[in-house]
């Protein structure tokens, strides 16, 4: 026979969590056998992870939250470098949230800050910063210019926190030159409400005639494997219904199976692309893809760049991804009437492409590597003046690279700077790859 089923509150609720992690979670057979059920629901589930898991979570919805970092409360994401001649830390934005609290201030990519609540940043201090700066609630930040080689603050601004849900397709573009056309796609989370969108982007890019195409998730957190999938179909054309998109590894319940690209898209929760069908007017034709990453590159926008691999030439450019392999979905109390009021995301499978080709804990390296942050003033997203961009547009057009956006900033001479931090590297919203449970 079983253990008796608790009683009390805390005995209930981490009995409903040690039940579904054994049922669910990778690492089940790890669990401990005898973990103490008298702690905290948030100690006792950390207390059954391996150690092997970075980003299973569980949250109460109220005090004890899912994962998150300054983008998801500020609306901004920032790095931390050191530069020669200053005796601290200098913050830089590096990505803004359209509407959100950051953008309200007036900060933009490329803005500087010098002290948070009135704190000079520095090596010592930073981890306290970092913690204000995903905390719900309110900071003030000094703003910073750089002139005359010295840097000067400005008066501070109050940030309330402040996210707004975006469309995380920001922009398309083109570059034209020698007759050769290349698309260009921002893209900043597969997010299955905005799969439509992705759509018409690409769509567009189609029309417009690209033969190249540029696909930039430097600072994309993940998502939905649903909408991965859709957007994968779109770019290779021999990634048809039947292909295997992804094999799912789980436990001892779950196995291990591959999935076809039809099957995967079966699990979305929105309609927009759901059928292969529905995809094939506005696939592309491509030989290859050029994907632009950094630290910020996570899960779904991983998994996009290991699944396409098998079916058409893929270029990374930039920075080493951020490494989760791994996917879940969110577990609540489905009983009428719930008597857990919990949600916990663990990690239910690692996921491996067509060829079982995966374990990239260590995050994905690219070909080219070209560090976004080492030097100062950053460029404009998207523009021949970012070296990411840059390098492709350099591998697909040689000498003849095309300038038609250029730097919108003020030109200034080049800083050589030394990241130290950067707040895209945190977890965000999204701990690990959302799936629907696949039966």
């Amino acid at each position: 026979m079983g253990d008796p089923y608790p009683t009390d509150s805390i005995g209930r609720i981490n009995r409903w969590i040690s039940d579904s992690l054994k049922r669910y979670y990778y690492w089940s057979d790890a669990i401990p056998g005898k973990p103490d059920n008298t702690q905290s629901p948030e100690l006792f589930f950390k207390s059954l992870l391996s150690s092997s898991d970075r980003f299973s979570w569980v949250s109460n919805g109220l005090d004890i939250a899912p994962p998150s970092n300054s983008y998801f409360t500020y609306g901004f994401h920032y790095a931390f470098v050191q530069v020669a001649g200053y005796d601290g830390l200098i913050g830089v934005v590096t990505d803004i949230n359209k509407g959100g609290a950051a953008d309200d201030a007036g900060f933009k990519r490329g803005s500087y800050f010098l002290a948070v609540n009135g704190e000079k940043i520095s090596v010592q201090n930073m981890e306290a910063v970092n913690l204000r700066l995903k905390t719900p609630s309110s900071v003030a930040i000094t703003p910073a210019t750089f002139e005359n080689n010295e840097w000067k603050p400005a008066a501070g601004i109050m940030l309330y926190a402040g996210y707004v849900s975006e469309d995380p397709v920001r922009f398309t573009r083109t570059f034209v030159a020698n007759g050769i056309t290349t698309g260009y796609l921002y893209y900043t989370s597969f997010d299955e409400n905005y799969d439509n969108r992705v759509i018409q982007a690409i769509n567009k890019l189609r029309q417009a005639g690209i033969t190249e195409l540029i696909l930039d998730l430097r600072y994309n957190a993940g998502g939905s494997v649903a909408s991965s999938a859709k957007l994968a179909a779109l770019i290779s054309n021999k990634l048809v219904a039947g292909e295997t998109y992804a094999i799912y590894a789980g436990n001892r319940f779950e196995g291990k199976l591959g999935r076809s690209l039809q099957e995967v898209l079966n699990t979305s929760g929105n309609a927009a692309g759901r059928q292969y069908e529905a995809l094939r007017g506005s696939q592309l034709s491509l030989s290859r893809i050029f994907i632009l990453t950094t630290g910020g590159t996570l899960s779904a926008a991983e998994l996009i760049v290991n699944n396409l691999k098998p079916f058409l030439q893929v270029v990374q450019i930039g920075e080493t991804t951020r490494g989760k392999n791994e996917a879940g979905f969110v577990i609540a109390d489905y009983r009428n009437p719930p008597q857990v009021a919990w949600t916990m995301e663990p990690t239910v499978y690692k996921l491996f492409n067509k060829n079982n080709e995966g374990n990239y804990e260590n995050g994905l390296t690219p070909q080219y590597v070209i560090p976004e942050m080492a030097q100062l003033p950053l460029a404009d997203l998207g523009t021949s003046g970012d070296p990411l961009v840059k390098k492709a547009l350099e591998i697909i057009y040689g000498s003849a690279t095309p300038g038609n956006y250029t730097e919108l900033r003020v030109k200034q001479k080049p800083i050589k700077v030394i990241p130290v931090y950067r707040s895209v590297e945190e977890p965000g919203n999204s701990a690990i790859m959302h799936v629907k449970k696949i039966r």
